[in-house]
């Protein structure tokens, strides 16, 4: 049977979707045939906190329920709750699937990972210089299966193969289940409607499907409203648009008035992402020969490219330069907007590998146009695409080396809190929150008990409950894990300040690189937790009415390396049974 031009390249842009959700399914199918864990496996940071803002809404109001502490938070009163659309929608997908979160998860990412490469191939079809087949799967698989953000430790990978030692620790670009996969598909979309529009200024319904994609940005990422309003700022810009005529300007300024009237209603209030009383802008100039990095010179190269090489169309070259324009200026926004407030260079770096790998392929046919119609390219492309293809096997057997035995654990503490073990409603759980996604992050998806205390729980409580409740539960835990308010004022005047601010959940000042933005991360340390640590090694009554307020106290925690103290835990404690499920120790403890 014959096959037309059409159907052979359906053929070829489906396949080319298999194998990229193969690569990126593979670590997910690998892990569940070796442990038949009901919990999704976990191969990016942040998962476990995702999957808790996931949880719906207290029964019959509008507030939201704090999964590890039981309490009701308005939505409005914290950053988190309040730009939530991405695990909202994905609650409807749990509600579908009720007690399968595995298989929530599993169908949850590849409806993203399809749906990402599937526009991907529609845009590169569409506006790419050289449209032929080979040329837009090589792009895609570029933007898929290639980490622009990790290029020198995938280099050196390469170099020590056949270890994939150092492939273990470099995450395919879109392998978190919500932030960035869920912005990038959104900007995508914006992209190509910015370039059609630019096409036809005129049309009224592109404007206002570009209005609500900037909403729906801002409800789950608002750092990808900040990337379309910059790329159509540019664009308009470089186009001369605002130059053409009046009706035209009026469209272009009526479109900027309704997006910032939307935005700012939606956004109103306190943010609270990191720090409600840090300033939202703060000049420090200084900061800007450390944040211009190799990723940064890269993507201005690229971007310089396509905007002065020839052949590519300004209704193109423009949105295009626009977000990568957009991209490097907020790389370094912390020269301006303080990474206490929203660590807003951090988080531009989230879009790098997109922008990177659309930019890429333009520059590319901007600087070499004769690519376009050389015939004696087309081998080199097929060579291209097999490499990227390698490359994204290696990275994806990489990170299932790299958190197979987190995710073992994870798994040992799903089958141990089961069954007479299971922590009921009335009972706290007691587990390890040293890191993200540490053991603490599980509870809540396997039980409704209470946890003591988990570094993620700060970002859905409101400012007055973190102080008051978090920080309280956060110095209990501290002791318990052998902690003492004199050694962590020395750990804080030390070298390693950066990595236990980190620890204890003040990310933003952590990740900083103004020294005087740290130092007011110690000294928050200093005001907010050790004075409470001072009170429970004091043996504060207090701690002891808080443990009697549960039925029981579940202590989860490793046998070959514990993180409790045992004659701390009695301190407050009375131990009643004590069990031990592969490398963990649950005991059973009642308040004294």
């Amino acid at each position: 049977m014959k096959i037309t031009g059409n159907v052979a390249r359906l053929l070829c842009r489906s396949s080319a979707l298999i194998v990229v959700l193969f690569v990126c399914c593979w670590p997910a199918l690998r892990t569940r045939a070796e442990l038949g864990s009901a919990l999704p496996p976990i191969f990016a940071p942040d998962l476990t906190m995702y999957l808790a803002l996931s949880n719906p809404p207290v029964a019959e109001t509008d507030e939201f329920e704090n999964p590890y502490y039981r309490l009701p938070v308005a939505y409005k009163s914290t950053g988190y709750l309040k730009f939530r659309l991405g695990p909202e929608l994905f609650s409807k997908l749990r509600a579908l699937f009720p007690g399968r979160l595995w298989t929530c998860m599993f169908v949850w990412n590849c409806l993203c990972w399809a749906l990402l490469a599937g526009l991907a191939i529609y845009f590169f079809e569409h506006y790419l210089p050289d449209r032929r087949l080979e040329a837009v799967i090589l792009c895609v698989t570029l933007l898929m299966l290639f980490n622009f953000s990790s290029l020198k430790p995938l280099l050196s990978a390469w170099v020590h193969l056949p270890s994939l030692a150092g492939f273990e620790t470099i995450e395919l670009p879109f392998m978190r289940a919500f932030v960035p996969v869920m912005p990038v598909i959104l900007l995508v979309v914006y992209l190509a409607l910015q370039i059609e529009v630019l096409r036809r200024v005129d049309a009224v319904l592109i404007w206002i499907a570009m209005a609500v994609l900037q909403f729906l940005a801002l409800a789950m990422f608002p750092y990808a409203t900040l990337m379309m309003a910059g790329l159509t700022a540019i664009a308009v810009l470089g186009t001369r648009l605002l130059f053409t005529d009046r009706r035209t300007l009026l469209t272009v300024g009526a479109y900027a008035v309704v997006c910032g009237l939307i935005d700012a209603f939606f956004a109103r209030g306190p943010l609270g992402f990191y720090n409600e009383h840090a300033s939202l802008i703060h000049l420090q100039p200084g900061l800007l020969p450390h944040l211009v990095g190799g990723n940064w010179l890269l993507l201005g190269l690229l971007s310089l490219a396509v905007v002065m090489g020839r052949g590519i169309s300004p209704d193109v070259k423009w949105p295009l330069a626009g977000l990568g324009a957009t991209n490097l200026i907020l790389m370094l926004g912390d020269a301006i907007v303080p990474a206490r407030s929203i660590l807003l260079s951090h988080h531009a770096g989230y879009f790098v590998p997109t922008t990177t790998a659309l930019l890429l392929p333009f520059a590319v046919f901007a600087v070499f146009p004769g690519i376009r119609t050389g015939a004696k390219v087309r081998p080199v492309f097929i060579g291209v695409i097999g490499i990227i293809i390698v490359n994204g096997l290696l990275m994806s057997a990489g990170i299932y080396r790299g958190w197979r035995l987190y995710n073992q654990e994870a798994s040992e503490i799903a089958g141990a809190l089961t069954g007479p073990l299971e922590p009921q409603a009335s009972d706290l759980v007691i587990a390890q929150s040293r890191f993200v996604d540490d053991a603490c992050g599980w509870i809540p998806l396997l039980t409704k008990a209470q946890v003591l205390y988990c570094t993620d729980a700060q970002v859905m409580l409101t400012p007055q409950q973190n102080l008051e409740i978090h920080r309280f539960r956060q110095a209990i835990y501290l002791y318990l894990t052998g902690n003492d308010s004199v050694a962590l004022r020395q750990t804080l005047r030390g070298p390693n300040r950066l990595k236990t601010m980190y620890e204890l959940g003040y990310w933003a000042e952590a990740a900083s690189l103004s020294s005087p933005e740290q130092n007011e991360g110690v000294q928050a340390i200093e005001s907010q937790i050790v004075p409470w640590l001072e009170r429970v090694e004091q043996g504060d009554p207090e701690v002891h009415r808080f443990f009697q307020h549960f039925r029981g106290v579940v202590v989860v925690d490793k046998i070959q390396m514990p993180a409790f103290v045992p004659a701390r835990l009695e301190t407050f404690l009375k131990p009643e049974e004590e069990r031990e499920v592969s490398d963990l120790r649950i005991g059973i403890y009642t308040a004294r």
